[in-house]
C-alpha cells in the first residue's frame, strides 16, 4: 500500500503516513521492504507478476492480447489496471462485476481487487462505499496480507470511517487559473500564498501529499470543524502520529473553486520539522493531490506560475502515469528499460530504491556507501547508502540526467516496489513542467540549458 501523505524535504525525506499506505507503517528498521511478486508460470501467474512488479505495460500488452476478451480473469486485471491507469469509473464497474466470483474461488486476487475498488471509491470521494470494501477485505481476506499490509488497512479503514457521510469534493471554473509560486529556500518546497477563510498562509504544492493536510493551529485559524474522532499513522522513524479530519467548505485558486476539500488535521508537534542539527520549521498547510488533480492539468514555470484548468496546454507526447493509489507514478526509460518512479514536487532530491540497486547492480560497481539521513514525524534516522554519480533519464520525448542521486533503504512500502522517487532536481532542469490528469501524461518543457534532446 502506498503513503497517505509525504513531504519530502530537502535531503531529508520527511514522512507522514496515513490513509492507503503500507506507507503508513514504514520504518528505517526493517531489513527487506515487499519484494516484487514472483511468477510461478503460465500466462495468469505472469499476468499476477505484473500487478506485483508495477509492470503495467505488460500487463496491458497482455490484456489486449488475450483471446477471451469477455473472460472474468480478463475482467480483473482489466478492472485492476483501470485502477492504476487513472480511469475510476471503468476500475468501478469491471472489479464489482468479478468480485462476487473471485470472493469465493481465489482469495488472493479478491484482496487485491477488494484494495483497488476501495481505493477507487477514495478517489471518487465514495468514502460510504470505500468503508464496506474495506470491512469486506479484512473481514474476509486479512490471511492474504502481511501484518504491515493488515496494519494500514485497518488504519486506511478507521480513516475513512472519519469521512463517513462526507460530501464529495467538486471544483468549478470561472476563469484561469494562474497562481504565483514560489520556493521556500529553507526547506526547499514550491509554494504558492493562498487567502482561505480570510487567512492568508504559504501553501506547500505537494503532488506526493495524497491529501490535503494543515496543523492543528492553523485549521483552528481556518475556523474548520474538526473531527472528534480519530485515526493514526505511524511516520519513518516510528512514532506514532494521531490525525483527525476537516472538511474545508471552499478553497479559491485563481478561476477556480474547489468545494468540499478534505484535510488531515495533525498535530503541530508531527508537522514540526527537524532541519539539521538544530534549526527547525514548522508547516502549516499542505495542497494535496486530490485538489490538484481536480484542476484537470497543473503546469509550474520556472518563473513562478501555476497555470491549471482545462483550458491549459495538455502534455502533449509526454511520458505515461500511472497511480500507486493516491500517489502518481512516472514512467521513465532508464538502461534502455521502461520502469515506474513515484514522482513528488515536494521532494527536492531524488531518491533510488532498493530494487533499482537489484536491477541495475553494474551500476554500483567501485561504489562505496556514503553518509544518509531519512527523518519525519518524530525525528531523523541517519545510516549509509549508496549514491550513484549521473543517471540519464528519458522521460516522454525529453532526455534528463540526475547526479549525485541516494539509493533509499528499504521502507517496508509500495514504493520498495518503483524504481525510486523523482524530485524537483529532475524538473529544475527545465523551463516547466506539466502533469496532465486527464490524459496521464506528465511532460518537460525546453531545457534552461537549451539543450534540445
Amino acid at each position: 500500500m502506498t503513503k497517505m501523505m509525504r513531504i519530502r524535504i530537502a535531503v531529508l525525506t520527511i514522512a507522514l503516513l496515513a490513509f492507503g499506505s503500507g506507507g503508513g507503517t514504514a520504518r528505517l528498521a526493517l531489513a527487506q521492504g515487499p519484494a516484487p511478486a514472483q511468477s510461478t508460470g503460465g500466462a495468469a501467474a505472469d499476468l499476477d507478476a505484473d500487478v506485483g512488479n508495477y509492470d503495467y505495460e505488460n500487463l496491458a500488452r497482455a490484456l489486449n492480447g488475450m483471446r477471451m476478451p469477455q473472460s472474468a480473469e480478463r475482467d480483473y486485471f482489466a478492472g485492476v489496471l483501470a485502477n492504476r491507469t487513472g480511469d475510476v469509473d471503468k476500475s468501478i464497474d469491471l472489479l464489482n462485476k468479478v468480485l462476487p466470483r473471485l470472493e469465493s474461488s481465489d482469495p488472493r486476487r479478491a484482496a487485491v481487487g477488494l484494495e483497488s475498488l476501495a481505493d477507487d471509491y477514495v478517489k471518487s470521494d465514495r468514502y460510504n462505499d470505500a468503508i464496506s470494501a474495506y470491512e469486506r477485505l479484512l473481514r474476509k481476506f486479512a490471511s492474504q496480507m502481511d501484518a504491515i499490509e493488515k496494519q494500514t488497512t485497518e488504519d486506511d479503514y478507521r480513516t475513512a470511517l472519519l469521512l463517513k457521510n462526507a460530501p464529495p469534493q467538486t471544483i468549478s471554473f470561472g476563469g484561469e487559473v494562474d497562481l504565483p509560486t514560489h520556493r521556500n529556500t529553507l526547506i526547499g518546497v514550491i509554494e504558492s500564498n493562498l487567502t482561505v477563510n480570510g487567512v492568508e498562509q504559504p501553501w506547500i504544492v505537494d503532488t506526493g501529499a495524497n491529501f490535503s493536510t494543515v496543523s492543528a493551529s492553523f485549521a483552528a485559524r481556518l475556523g474548520v470543524r474538526v473531527s472528534k474522532g480519530s485515526a493514526q499513522t505511524q511516520g519513518v522513524t516510528g512514532a506514532e502520529n494521531k490525525l483527525h479530519v476537516a472538511l474545508l467548505p471552499e478553497l479559491k485558486l485563481g478561476g477556480a473553486v474547489v468545494y468540499n476539500v478534505v484535510l488531515l488535521v495533525l498535530s503541530d508537534e508531527s508537522l514540526d520539522l527537524q532541519i539539521g542539527k538544530t534549526e527547525r520549521y514548522q508547516i502549516n498547510a499542505v495542497l494535496g493531490y486530490p485538489v490538484l488533480r481536480a484542476l484537470k492539468r497543473i503546469t509550474f514555470t520556472k518563473d513562478g506560475h501555476l497555470l491549471a484548468g482545462p483550458d491549459s496546454p495538455p502534455a502533449g507526447d509526454g511520458a505515461r502515469l500511472y497511480m500507486d493509489k493516491l500517489t502518481p507514478l512516472l514512467e521513465c526509460e532508464t538502461e534502455n528499460r521502461k520502469v515506474l518512479f513515484a514522482f513528488d514536487t515536494g521532494a527536492e532530491q531524488s531518491m533510488l530504491s532498493e530494487r533499482y540497486l537489484r536491477d541495475f547492480p553494474e551500476s554500483f560497481k567501485g561504489l562505496e556507501k556514503e553518509p544518509f539521513a531519512m527523518g519525519g514525524a518524530g525525528g531523523v534516522t541517519t545510516g549509509t547508502a549508496y549514491h550513484l554519480p549521473e543517471v540519464e533519464l528519458g522521460v516522454g520525448q525529453a532526455r534528463a540526467v540526475l547526479r549525485k542521486v541516494p539509493v533509499m533503504p528499504a521502507t517496508g512500502t509500495d514504493l520498495d516496489r518503483t524504481y525510486g522517487n523523482l524530485g524537483r532536481d529532475l524538473v529544475d532542469q527545465y523551463q516547466s513542467f506539466t502533469i496532465d490528469f486527464e490524459n496521464m501524461r506528465f511532460f518537460l518543457g525546453e531545457r534552461l540549458d537549451g539543450v534540445t534532446k
